[in-house]
């Protein structure tokens, strides 16, 4: 069985806004709480979508293809985040793909936007 591992918002921020950043995608797996903001640039498929193997293969061919890490997320990274987080590594190895690695962000977007909530290069608000 696949496994996931945590990574921090730090070392997410970094990640998003390094030298590297085309090779991270972010995504966040809440509905419609996504619209009032979320990590500058994250893909947002919702958490009920990962039960559907087409919408997971779609995520993986058209936005995940090239990445060497994906950052899962949602509101708290408690459930949501992780579930679907071990559900994307599972379809991965089910399908013989080695990477992305998926990464869970610990504290979710719960702890990111209070950490960087002020900088428009990290976080996206929508009104």
């Amino acid at each position: 069985m696949a496994t996931v591992r945590y990574i921090e918002c730090s070392t997410v921020a970094e990640l998003i806004t390094g030298p590297m950043k085309d090779e991270v995608a972010v995504v966040d797996v809440r509905d419609e709480d996504f619209y009032g903001g979320h990590v500058k640039g994250a893909i947002n498929l919702d958490s009920f979508q990962f039960s559907d193997d087409a919408a997971v293969d779609s995520l993986i061919d058209k936005q995940l293809a090239g990445k060497g890490r994906v950052v899962v997320h949602c509101m708290l990274s408690q459930q949501r985040g992780p579930r679907c987080a071990n559900r994307l590594a599972a379809r991965l190895q089910e399908r013989g793909l080695a990477q992305p690695a998926v990464l869970v962000m610990a504290g979710g977007f719960q702890k990111f936007a209070r950490l960087y909530g002020s900088n428009p290069d990290l976080v996206e608000l929508d009104n």
